[in-house]
């Protein structure tokens, strides 16, 4: 109740209430309040340890970073970064069926060395 509404009742008014429909819903919206709060405190906390991607970006699309990284270092960190992407491995110069596909990611590597490096940035298409 309002401080202006309490001054003008007195200390038995008040006693006599019974019910206050003001305050119906509040607890709710508060709790909504608390929960969304939390939750965006432990997606920033994640962002900061870069578990996460910023949700303002768009998902990422190419790794060149990965160039020369073993391919299956390679696909882990795609994985990482685009858990809903297809990603297939193929040895450099293998033909491909043409055509872009936004699920998948190909990870070119080098065949002729032993670790299988990835040979050119894989992207999404």
């Amino acid at each position: 109740m309002p401080a202006a509404s309490r001054s003008m009742l007195g200390d038995d008014d008040l006693k006599k209430k019974t019910s206050w429909p003001e305050v119906v819903g509040l607890a709710d919206k508060r709790w909504i309040l608390f929960n969304s709060l939390q939750v965006k405190g432990e997606e920033i906390a994640r962002w900061i340890r870069g578990e996460r991607q910023d949700d303002m970006s768009t998902p990422k699309t190419s790794w060149p970073e990965v160039v020369g990284w073993p391919a299956t270092a390679a696909v882990m960190q795609i994985n990482k970064d685009r858990p809903g992407v297809s990603i297939e491995v193929i040895p450099v110069g293998t033909t491909v069926q043409p055509g872009y596909n936004p699920g998948r990611v190909r990870v070119f590597f080098d065949a002729g060395n032993s670790r299988g490096l990835v040979a050119e940035t894989p992207m999404v298409g």
